[in-house]
């Protein structure tokens, strides 16, 4: 009798000692997503690409039909290191406004990882099996980022011209045809670190590619803040050419504005465009059942109104422009494979800013 008493006193005494056993959240299923997204109130969207208000529009409409809801998204364009910021801000205060960011960059959503406001989810798990292209969205992403972003498009770089100003066949080829003295002052490009170009440094080396950068700007660039805005320089007649995105030459394209698009020969730049949900999101249900049927079905439909291009989709038009480019030409691959990657550029991109402010000479 004693060693019972001393035995369930043992028990007792543990069971004080340790607290109640809270009970683990059961894993997420689509189904228990759906129904909490029935719940929630909204769906606040920071997203820059798809932007175009035929395509928001469309993939309201068809997100609604598919899932059977009645959101609303208050959707705005915004710069993702600016939306960062901000998230980042709330989150001191225990406060969240933003439920899907983008397009990030691999170092934008790297940022919010680190400060756990953003974390790895299982999309395939939860959504394979209503959209079994999840599985592809979530392979497309570098490897350190797997399960915390997907991708909406992939910036993919080459050249842009205004076919009232010169000929395709006038054009420069290859990134070493740019530095012809002929082209002085007749192209534009990023004034951000000469983007993309300090990409061909995964290929060349640093130093390398430093010495490239100083070469081009001898020949005077013009140089405009931000990618978009070398295409609006190319419509408007400022310059003939210049190195814009795919996506942004189609949409002006779109616009009725005289453009037209094609790949260097030499290297063909690309870069994924990242939409991720903060850890803070008012309405997270909501924002992960929205970013996952949006990067696997509303593709096509934000395509009908404006460019999305994803090479990681084999029968994209990008993919196959892409695919047989490289067939003909032998061009190389200039994008990064990894974060790492990306990260030891770091001091290359400063360099090139430097010699663009003028802090290092040429």
């Amino acid at each position: 009798m004693a060693r019972r008493l001393c035995a369930l006193f043992a028990t007792v005494l543990t069971a004080c000692l340790i607290g109640p056993v809270s009970a683990q959240p059961a894993p997420a299923t689509f189904e228990s997503v759906l129904e909490a997204a029935k719940k929630e109130n909204g769906l606040v969207v920071r997203l820059s690409s798809p932007g175009r208000p035929q395509a928001i529009a469309a993939l309201t409409e068809a997100f609604n039909k598919r899932f059977g809801l009645s959101v609303k998204p208050d959707w705005a364009p915004a710069n993702a290191p600016a939306t960062n910021t901000r998230v980042i801000t709330e989150a001191a205060s225990g406060r969240g406004s933003i439920d899907i960011i983008g397009l990030g960059s691999a170092e934008d959503v790297s940022s919010m990882v680190s400060r756990n406001l953003v974390v790895a989810y299982p999309w395939t798990e939860v959504f394979g099996k209503q959209l079994p292209a999840i599985q592809r969205a979530v392979d497309a992403v570098l490897p350190e980022l797997k399960g915390q972003a997907l991708p909406v498009l992939d910036a993919v770089y080459g050249l842009a011209w205004n076919p009232a100003l010169i000929d395709e066949a006038s054009l420069p080829k290859t990134t070493a045809d740019l530095l012809d003295p002929k082209w002085q002052g007749k192209m534009a490009i990023n004034s951000a670190f000469l983007n993309p170009l300090p990409s061909m440094a995964y290929l060349i080396g640093p130093q390398a590619m430093q010495d490239y950068a100083s070469k081009l700007l001898r020949n005077k660039p013009v140089l405009e803040q931000g990618t978009p805005a070398v295409s609006r320089a190319i419509s408007v007649g400022q310059v003939p050419f210049g190195i814009t995105t795919y996506h942004a030459a189609q949409r002006t394209m779109q616009n009725g504005e005289p453009q037209k698009f094609r790949l260097l020969d030499d290297y063909v730049f690309v870069f994924e465009g990242y939409a991720y949900v903060p850890e803070n999101a008012p309405n997270k249900n909501t924002a992960r059942l929205f970013l996952a049927w949006l990067t696997t079905e509303g593709i096509a439909v934000a395509n009908q109104h404006e460019a999305l291009p994803l090479i990681s989709n084999p029968e994209s038009d990008i993919a196959k422009l892409i695919g047989a480019h490289v067939a003909r030409t032998k061009a190389k691959m200039a994008t990064p494979t990894s974060l790492e990657q990306i990260k030891s550029t770091e001091v290359l991109r400063q360099t090139i800013s430097k010699m663009i402010s003028g802090q290092i000479a040429n």
